[in-house]
């Protein structure tokens, strides 16, 4: 008893060390996707919500239901206050840190190399963006499923093990590529029951043609680029990321000679759901390493379960000064750019109350980063409706709304002044 006692003090001095280095998310602001998801997640009906949750077809306007549920419940509840946003984003960041240790004991590995893996996954800055913004809640619930998913399979209960994989990939596609990770389970680890993977593989399957078939995107950065040159930029960034100096993701690879299976399913399960990534050069984000990070820190895990527990410490020690350099070197970043942010969508907000008539806006400058769907978002939720249009000035319409308001943005001084032209 008194050795799991020290465990779980170990863990919440993890969790409160998590809190601790990240406390300054809670300064933070809206982003683009951010304020577009709230400007009409919440206008989403039930009916429409629960359609997109269980049906079969391939949503060719990307809803998600089971992370857009996160911006349907939250916007009635916390409306502009971004900190209430973010507890639940750390709240499931801990669970999920939790799951990995929980995933490594059911794999038989030794409470402290499990601990030392949640731990590596939970401090970790390499996929930072994923538990600082709640734009990538989608990234944070799939981890969350995949999880659970194969937890629950390793426990032998099919049934949840299944919903979750359904739930996993209507929060991100990239769990399409679960069942692949399932079957090697079933070759390495499990009793070669590989019938029982059938329903799994059909869903797959049929998601996965549809994705490629019915797909949209064809000339965007949404678009797959089956091509060595996307691999040419994806992989050096994602090996670069996951601890934090180039190419270093790749010294995983060397823990397949350790000569365990539970490393080799590991790792294939870190590449399976990185591959819809690779093939993204145009998407590339640290916070999409979230999910495959899950698996590669239950991967470690596994492999210093080979070594005596102290040398779990000491990698520990020597790792964390150079992820706490990179964590504030990126944390000033987002905080540079939310506080543009915010110096643009306040006056936005404050002014359409003064002029809650005034249905169309347009604007001249930007803050950097802030894309057409974050500003039409903002002035969406500003007057807490849904369609308002948001014209670039130079666009052909600019001038055909009337009345409008006309919106400026000074970069060097960080303000934005708003007019009504009638």
């Amino acid at each position: 008893m008194k050795k799991h006692w020290r465990l779980i003090v170990a863990a919440l001095a993890v969790a409160a060390f998590f809190v601790i280095l990240n406390h300054r998310a809670y300064d933070g602001f809206f982003q683009d996707d951010e304020l577009d998801n709230l400007s009409w997640a919440h206008f989403v009906g039930a009916q429409e919500f629960f359609s997109g949750l269980l049906s079969p077809l391939f949503s060719t306007y990307n809803f998600r239901p089971v992370g857009h549920a996160y911006f349907i419940l939250m916007w009635p509840i916390a409306d502009w206050s971004f900190p209430a946003y973010i507890t639940p984003v750390f709240g499931f960041h801990l669970l999920n840190g939790l799951l990995v240790f929980l995933l490594a004991r059911k794999l038989d590995i030794p409470e402290w190399p499990a601990l030392a893996g949640a731990a590596f996954f939970t401090l970790s800055g390499a996929a930072l963006d994923a538990y600082w913004k709640p734009m990538y809640v989608f990234d944070l619930f799939c981890c969350t499923l995949c999880l659970l998913s194969l937890l629950s399979y390793r426990c032998n209960w099919y049934i949840s093990s299944l919903l979750c994989f359904w739930l996993a990939y209507k929060s991100k596609e990239l769990a399409v590529m679960l069942p692949a990770v399932l079957v090697l389970y079933e070759f390495w680890l499990g009793k070669k029951r590989f019938v029982r993977l059938i329903p799994f593989l059909l869903i797959s399957l049929s998601f996965g043609l549809q994705g490629i078939i019915f797909n949209p995107n064809h000339h965007n950065d949404y678009a797959f680029q089956f091509k060595f040159a996307s691999l040419a930029k994806t992989v050096p960034y994602y090996t670069g990321r996951i601890f934090l100096f180039p190419f270093g993701g790749l010294l995983l690879f060397l823990l397949v000679f350790l000569r365990d299976r539970r490393i080799w399913l590991l790792l294939s399960a870190m590449v399976l759901v990185s591959v819809p990534l690779l093939f993204l050069p145009g998407r590339i984000f640290n916070a999409y390493l979230y999910v495959p990070l899950g698996f590669a820190s239950v991967a470690m895990a596994a492999a210093l379960s080979k070594v005596k527990p102290y040398w779990a410490l000491i990698a520990l020690l020597v790792w964390m000064p150079f992820n706490v350099k990179q964590l504030r070197r990126e944390s000033r970043r987002i905080l540079y750019q939310d506080d543009e942010y915010y110096a643009f969508v306040a006056p936005l907000v404050q002014w359409s109350a003064k002029h809650p008539n005034v249905r169309t806006l347009v604007y001249s400058g930007v803050p950097a980063g802030l894309n057409h769907w974050g500003v039409t978002g903002a002035w969406n939720l500003a007057h807490n409706a849904s369609g308002l249009k948001a014209i670039y000035f130079v666009a052909p319409e600019a001038n055909e709304a009337h009345p409008r308001a006309y919106a400026n943005w000074d970069g060097p001084s960080k303000t934005l002044t708003i007019r009504e032209d009638q």
